[in-house]
């Protein structure tokens, strides 16, 4: 499908092109001389993800020669019923509509979206022309790198706090983990011990997770419904809900400083204060960008710059709140689900290429997942404690 695309991609309609890098540019008389595409490098999960590419070559104007890039991002139409209805947390259109809307063209700094050169409607799919984003840093983040990222973060979620309007648009992703675990949808068909595709069957999981584990696993599912609701009571700010390092590059802007870029704003859409750095914490992990025998370290770093960049904003909140939003997260994004991802992505007939998608061997992988569900499981208690109190 790749190749398929590809020989599609050579042969763009050039004035498609050209009004695409004119954007680019900010010039209205720019004109290509040569150009190609190549593909970029991603690992595919969803069914959505159409593939990303690169365009690059030399053009001019008035100004004389120069070279230009832009990356483009299809996102295709499911062919299922899932993800097609703009409540649902994996609806396909919803990232093309943000940058329509011109909802990431207009963020609170200091966080800010690739900008957008448009929008290609196609049957089945859609195309997203975005500026390429050359990272500042190494592809492995240091802990500071991850401090800093939250307290931007947190100066970003404090914005909404202090006086932004939260948007609300019918396509947001307003209830993401109720949509995520609803019944009838792939985590109930999967939790359930008696449906083909009952994780619980698989020789795997029975292995490597003890039945303490998946005891406490099945806890936070019994009770997802009262985790949901302490959401809906936690200060409300715009959450990206995918918030991991992949998504977030360091990047030197026009002027000299580092801005924090946000890719892939897919699953946006309002929730609680702490809850995208729970994602920060677990799905950094979850990839391996950051070690998780060093989990308890990140997670220290991450909230304190989180919590500073709230204070740096003007929010004098309750810091429980966020503590609570952010181990909710955490039970959610990894204590419910680990058993589940180890049975489909670490079964050797998943077709999963593991070591491209994590770096590490199927066994590896497998041991760090275990760490990180003792650890979720862990914040699970801590997220029953605070509800408890607050």
């Amino acid at each position: 499908m790749t190749q398929d695309m590809l020989a599609e991609l050579r042969n763009i309609s050039p004035s498609l092109l050209t009004d695409v890098v004119r954007k680019q540019q900010r010039s209205p008389t720019f004109g290509l001389l040569d150009w190609s595409v190549t593909p970029l490098h991603h690992e595919k999960i969803m069914d959505t993800t159409g593939g990303l590419y690169r365009f690059s070559g030399q053009g001019q104007d008035g100004a004389g020669v120069r070279s230009w890039a832009v990356v483009l991002k299809i996102v295709n139409r499911p062919s299922g019923a899932m993800c097609q209805a703009p409540g649902e947390w994996c609806y396909w259109q919803r990232e093309m509509l943000a940058f329509q809307s011109g909802l990431l063209a207009g963020l609170p700094g200091p966080i800010r979206a690739p900008a957008c050169y448009g929008v290609t409607e196609r049957e089945g799919s859609g195309w997203i022309w975005l500026e390429q984003i050359i990272e500042a840093t190494a592809k492995q983040w240091s802990l500071a790198d991850f401090e800093r990222a939250a307290t931007q973060l947190g100066r970003f979620a404090g914005a909404f706090l202090t006086g932004n309007a939260l948007p609300d648009q019918p396509w947001l992703s307003s209830f993401f983990y109720r949509s995520v675990f609803a019944d009838g949808g792939w985590w109930a068909q999967h939790m359930a011990f008696d449906t083909p595709e009952s994780i619980w069957q698989s020789p795997l999981v029975e292995r490597a997770f003890s039945a303490d584990l998946r005891r406490r696993v099945l806890a936070i599912w019994t009770e997802k419904a009262r985790f949901f609701a302490a959401i809906d009571q936690l200060p409300q700010v715009l959450c990206h809900n995918d918030s991991h390092r992949r998504n977030l590059l360091w990047h030197t802007a026009e002027n000299g400083a580092p801005e924090l870029i946000m890719l892939d704003w897919a699953f946006c859409g309002p929730g609680g204060v702490g809850m995208d750095i729970g994602d920060l914490v677990a799905a950094s992990t979850y990839f391996f960008d950051s070690d998780p025998d060093q989990v308890g370290e990140l997670e220290r770093m991450i909230f304190d710059g989180y919590l500073a960049g709230l204070r740096h904003a003007g929010w004098a909140g309750d810091e429980r709140l966020v503590r609570l939003g952010y181990t909710i997260s955490v039970a959610l994004r990894l204590g419910v689900t680990l058993p589940g991802w180890s049975a489909v992505m670490l079964d050797p007939a998943s077709g999963v290429n593991v070591a491209a998608m994590y770096g590490r061997s199927a066994g590896e992988v497998l041991a760090g997942w275990v760490t990180l569900a003792e650890f979720s499981l862990d914040r699970a208690d801590e997220a029953r404690q605070w509800m408890a109190k607050l």
